[in-house]
């Protein structure tokens, strides 16, 4: 009997401890799950592609311009390291996903999408170090077969090992908008661009880094 107690009372100690670890793995797995959760993954156009648009899809057209280079090359901070950009969008109506993966550091892009609104949700850059996100929303709308402007994205990053912020100003240089639509397609769509630019605004940083085969989440 009394073994059979120390054996129940060894068991319920693991128990408890199993449950203690696992509440404190639920938030850090709903947030992993929030970030790479079920979406589909839309690689921009390359130069010269020149696809063709069905009825149902627009083009969304941009430029991105990261600058304070410093901040990504300066061995004091995490950005020292190569990165790519990604952008998670949701449509506002189906509530489908899709994530844009890379985006250019410094230059245009061009994506198809599938007729609708849509909202970005997330901003990231994916680093050796682990995953920067911040939130600087912006919704837009994809009309069939037409090219939708969002303008060139300054975003000035300050980081440091744990936090920081990200600045977005959003340029209208339409003239270099229509360069860059030709180079990505000969036979642009047959509507006009609808410019469709963000607010400037600020957002925090916030990292999960890797370390030890585990990812953990530094605090807003």
């Amino acid at each position: 009997m009394l073994r059979l107690a120390v054996r129940t009372e060894l068991r319920d100690q693991r128990t408890q401890a199993s449950c203690i670890g696992g509440s404190a793995l639920v938030p850090l797995f709903l947030m992993l799950n929030v970030m790479l959760g079920c979406a589909a993954v839309l690689t921009p156009m390359t130069p010269g592609a020149n696809d063709s648009l069905s009825p149902d899809e627009g083009l969304v057209l941009g430029r991105i311009h990261i600058s304070n280079g410093e901040a990504f090359a300066s061995s004091r901070q995490p950005f020292r390291t190569s990165f790519h950009m990604q952008w998670r969008l949701k449509d506002q109506k189906l509530g489908k996903e899709f994530v844009i993966d890379p985006l250019p550091k410094d230059g245009p892009f061009a994506v198809k999408l599938p007729t609708g609104s849509y909202e970005l949700t997330a901003l990231s850059f994916d680093t050796a170090l682990g995953i920067w996100q911040a939130a600087l929303p912006a919704t837009f709308t994809v009309t069939s077969q037409a090219c939708t402007y969002l303008g060139t994205w300054e975003l000035r990053a300050n980081a440091g090992f744990f936090g920081g912020s990200i600045v977005r100003h959003v340029i209208d240089q339409h003239a270099l908008a229509e360069n860059d639509l030709q180079t990505f397609v000969n036979d642009r769509p047959g509507r006009p661009i609808v410019t469709e630019l963000s607010t400037p605004m600020t957002s925090p940083l916030m990292l999960t880094f890797r370390t030890q085969g585990t990812e953990l989440t530094s605090p807003p």
